[in-house]
């Protein structure tokens, strides 16, 4: 990996000065040479992606282009356990936005001192497919250039917190295939401990729990989570947690989900879009009738299997944001109806979701072709996303 930065100003003495200067056309022929330049070669280290394997990174390289903007070099698999092509061959949906994941987070420990350990709560995340034909899986890996502005809101660094929105143009060989942003907030393990206590023992309370908000209270008897922190509850948006240690929940009671373990998992996600045996994270909801209306509408329970090798790569305590994503692909998929494939979504994060309370998901069409989603769990609102199906 060549991590490097890209001079913009040339050296003193070597400018003609009867020569006419064109100082943005002259930087953007020098950032078109750095895309070039990305090397393909290995993967970045998994630990600035937050990723436990190896095998789960796709960053491969990055430039500094500028005064906020960088440029991230990722190679996309021809075939993946989790991420396979659409029928159409285009390269999985979700397979972009898990890059455009791992470049927020990247981005932030190697150019902003995010320390590594602190907690990425992603609060948006949007992704458009503008060409679809250049992001045709072919006979090879696809290489990705990402051109990465970053923007911080003025006075809200500490050195315990970090705020920052990512906006991505994504090409391939030169072609834009697609724009992205992910909104991001990161704390520290203290933080986010707090962070994760105040909203259990909210949710907890709502849910007509008394019992289990009194073991979330400070000094409470419960185990212990990501950071090493006891007692902690959700507040807001969906965390990233950087491969830390964290319990897994226990079978949810009733509503709209299923939490499974082990070989109790029985079909681990089995294929709703493609019928591919680890691919469906949708079940029919709890009144066991159609899943899809003929109003445009349906509602399915959201299948979480903690020993999910994909979604749960690393161990978590709070129902993952790629799960979330990925189980509003498929409910827009399939109220879009026979060969509709996902070609945009623009998602906002509430609240975590718990492992132990069941996830609904809702899907209803809207004027204009688009689609409306949630995810609610026991009335409160976990996530929201509007969508488009080509």
């Amino acid at each position: 990996m060549s991590i490097g930065v890209l001079q913009t100003v040339p050296p003193f003495g070597s400018i003609d000065p009867m020569e006419a200067l064109g100082p943005l056309e002259s930087l953007e022929s020098l950032v078109r040479e750095a895309k070039e330049g990305l090397s393909f070669d290995r993967t970045i280290s998994r630990r600035l992606v937050h990723r436990a394997s190896v095998t789960e990174v796709f960053l491969t390289d990055s430039v500094v282009a500028g005064a906020d903007r960088f440029l991230v070099g990722a190679q996309l698999p021809r075939n993946h356990a989790l991420y396979r092509p659409e029928e159409s061959g285009r390269c999985d949906f979700m397979l972009l936005v898990e890059t455009v994941r791992q470049a927020g987070i990247f981005l932030s420990h190697r150019y902003h001192d995010v320390p590594l350990g602190h907690h990425f709560i992603f609060k948006a995340l949007s992704l458009h497919i503008v060409d679809p034909a250049a992001l045709r899986v072919g006979s090879g890996p696809l290489a990705v250039a990402l051109d990465v502005k970053v923007v911080t809101p003025a006075g809200t660094r500490t050195s315990r917190r970090f705020d920052a929105r990512f906006d991505m143009v994504i090409e391939v060989g030169g072609r834009e295939c697609a724009r992205a942003s992910a909104g991001v907030v990161v704390i520290d393990g203290v933080r986010y401990g707090r962070l994760r206590q105040r909203g259990r023992v909210a949710e907890a309370t709502a849910a007509g729990r008394p019992e289990a908000a009194a073991g979330s209270r400070p000094g409470a008897d419960r185990r212990t989570g990501p950071s090493g922190q006891k007692g902690q509850g959700d507040q807001t948006g969906q965390i990233d947690q950087g491969g830390q240690g964290g319990q897994v929940g226990q079978v949810g009671q009733g509503g709209c989900s299923e939490v499974r373990f082990g070989k109790q998992a029985g079909r681990d996600r089995a294929g709703t879009r493609s019928g591919a045996g680890s691919r469906d994270v949708l079940r029919p909801g709890p009144d066991s009738g159609p899943t899809t209306r003929p109003d445009g509408t349906g509602e399915w329970r959201l299948h979480v299997d903690p020993t999910h090798p994909g979604y749960f790569e690393h161990p978590s305590d709070h129902v993952p944001g790629m799960l979330l994503l990925e189980s509003f692909r498929q409910a827009a998929e399939l109220v879009a109806g026979e060969g509709g494939v996902l070609s945009s979504m623009e998602a906002e994060f509430a609240v975590f979701g718990e492992l132990a309370e069941p996830v609904k998901v809702h899907a209803a069409r809207t004027e204009g072709g688009r689609i409306r989603l949630s995810a609610t769990q026991r009335g409160r609102l976990l996530a929201t996303a509007g969508a488009r199906c080509a």
